[in-house]
């Protein structure tokens, strides 16, 4: 039988994140969707899901937090963040 050491909501604070029961596991506060939103203000999930390559579906499960994106498509984010025209 495996059991946790510590409070749960106190490992939360000390590391200043926030739990999600649901997941059981420790969530840092999360800035994807916000800069994703500075990039392209009108259809953010469209633009997402064109970078990415994937559907428009999975990036607004991104965009609402429900799922973390892959390291390619924040990789893909960043890149058109300092894209040059």
């Amino acid at each position: 039988m495996s059991q946790l050491f510590g409070n749960r909501d106190a490992v939360a604070r000390e590391i200043q994140g926030s739990f999600s029961a649901d997941r059981d596991r420790i969530v840092p506060p999360y800035k994807f969707p916000a800069v994703c939103k500075v990039l392209w203000p009108h259809k953010t999930a469209a633009n997402l899901a064109a970078i990415s390559g994937k559907e428009e579906r999975t990036a607004k499960r991104w965009l609402t937090g429900e799922y973390e994106p892959p390291v390619s498509v924040v990789l893909a984010v960043m890149s058109e963040m300092f894209k040059r025209d």
